[in-house]
């Protein structure tokens, strides 16, 4: 009996020599865990296309609700973005971008009567180059076919500015009020060489770029994004307007008032609206007498883009081979 059950214990514990062999780290302790391999940063190529809005002396935010959807132009861009870390990003980007805005968007008889009475237009096309950084907010994936179905991020940046606003000179139109032939649109006229303001600004500025985006994947390579950006320029200027303009010169003024002051006009030159009622109006003394709406501190104004976007293959590390 003793033989037998010294038997078994010695079994027993040739069994177990194996197991505790495998578990041998349980319990242990100061241990260091095996390192994390590095992040492999990639990159994506976009383009994409949507709207602008600008905000200035001639359409001041407290007029969005009223103007905006008048003021609405249209951008394009392209955008080459490196992920780098995970849950950052670098991207640069150029993207062409209009705004505009009329003071004839107005209502003649509103609360911007005023602005309508000033009767100033322009438009810019920008030429923006934007650096800016982006956080990931879920994070990156390394593995480009397992990325996230959704990913937020958000961004802050700098970007250089090209701007060059224009105006339409004045309509041409008969001076007979009771005439009855339409009046003729002219053509766009750059302002800065004019001086409006007798003040030679330049053409070239800076903005702060910063916004939010989501990108949705639609397959391994290509997702779909929406991105929304507010920029806040560095020129007060990109409307060529940053003086409060009243409606007639003033006496012995030196600036070119045909483009400065534009209120006695019969038609909008842009719009070509009939602004000859409203003209009667003011010959009455039937107006507010309130100076025109105008915008403290720089231009601004906002995009939103619909984009494409193509996720560039990571490069395969291969192993060296044995010599």
């Amino acid at each position: 009996m003793i033989r037998l059950f010294s038997l078994c214990i010695l079994m027993t514990i040739c069994a177990s020599a194996p197991m505790q062999a495998q578990f041998w780290f349980l319990g242990q302790s100061g241990k260091k865990a095996a390192p994390k391999n590095p992040f492999k940063a990639h990159s994506s190529f976009s383009i994409g296309a949507g709207s602008s809005t600008y905000l200035g002396d001639i359409a001041p935010a407290m007029t969005l609700m009223d103007v905006g959807g008048k003021t609405l132009r249209w951008n394009a861009g392209v955008q080459y973005t490196r992920h780098f870390k995970k849950h950052l990003s670098i991207q640069g980007s150029f993207t062409y971008i209009r705004i505009a805005a009329d003071d004839n968007y107005f209502d003649s008889k509103g609360r911007f009567e005023p602005s309508y009475g000033r009767n100033l237009h322009f438009r810019t096309d920008m030429q923006e180059l934007s650096l800016i950084g982006i956080y990931e907010i879920l994070g990156n994936e390394e593995n480009l076919p397992k990325r996230r179905t959704l990913s937020p991020y958000v961004y802050l940046g700098l970007s250089g500015v090209y701007f060059n606003p224009q105006a339409r000179a004045k309509a041409i139109y008969d001076i007979d009020p009771l005439s009855t032939v339409p009046p003729v649109q002219q053509g766009w006229i750059d302002l800065k060489d004019i001086k409006t303001e007798d003040v030679d600004y330049s053409k070239i500025t800076g903005a702060v770029p910063f916004g939010f985006g989501l990108r949705y994947k639609l397959n391994k390579s290509f997702d779909i994004g929406f991105e929304f950006g507010y920029r806040i320029a560095f020129s007060d200027y990109l409307d060529d307007v940053s003086d409060n303009r009243q409606p007639f010169p003033p006496p012995n003024t030196i600036v070119n008032s045909l483009y400065t002051y534009r209120s006695s006009e019969w038609y909008a030159a842009n719009t070509l609206t009939d602004r000859k009622p409203y003209l009667m109006q003011v010959a009455q003394g039937n107006t507010s007498g309130n100076p025109p709406l105008i915008a403290k501190g720089s231009d601004q104004y906002f995009t939103t883009q619909i984009r494409l976007i193509y996720h560039l293959k990571n490069k395969i590390d291969c192993p060296p081979l044995p010599r």
